[in-house]
């Protein structure tokens, strides 16, 4: 089981620490009294989401043997009005470069890592719309968007 540890570093600053000792500070924005010291948790959260979207994406792909020069994941969150400030509305964009990148098996890769593989989109899907796209050496392909999930009760 995953454990990580958050320490209070004073003001609004906390740092996470993993089991291996892989630090990442957070910190408020200096409305709330921080000093900008670190990323915002929800901010966080999205990275999260485009890592852990993007590791299985990337070892997808492999299987596959499709290889890429690179990737960069692009992720932009619309929070509610009110507190709970959730995200309502998630866009991801994977943007690849490489010579040799099949749309339908990148489509496929997605399919899978949206669906069944990526622990955080559908532990995200059950909170806020997901919408997913991907460019291909700058064309760029939609995919279907994910309705909110219908969390399951007792589960």
């Amino acid at each position: 089981m995953p454990e990580v540890t958050v320490k209070w570093e004073g003001n609004m600053k906390f740092v996470g620490v993993d089991e291996a000792g892989r630090q990442v500070a957070m910190d408020a924005s200096q409305i709330y009294g921080g000093m900008n010291q670190g990323v915002r948790p929800m901010e966080l959260l999205l990275m999260a989401l485009g890592g852990c979207s993007g590791i299985e994406l990337a070892h997808i792909l492999k299987k596959m043997r499709v290889q890429f020069d690179s990737l960069i994941i692009e992720v932009e969150g619309d929070r509610a009005e009110d507190h709970p400030k959730v995200f309502k509305t998630i866009r991801i964009v994977y943007k690849f470069t490489g010579s040799n990148l099949p749309p339908e098996k990148v489509s496929h890769a997605l399919k899978l890592t949206d669906e069944k593989y990526c622990s955080v989109s559908n532990m995200v899907a059950k909170a806020a719309a997901i919408s997913y796209a991907f460019e291909l050496n700058g064309i760029r392909y939609e995919y279907p968007a994910r309705e909110v999930q219908e969390v399951q009760k007792g589960a």
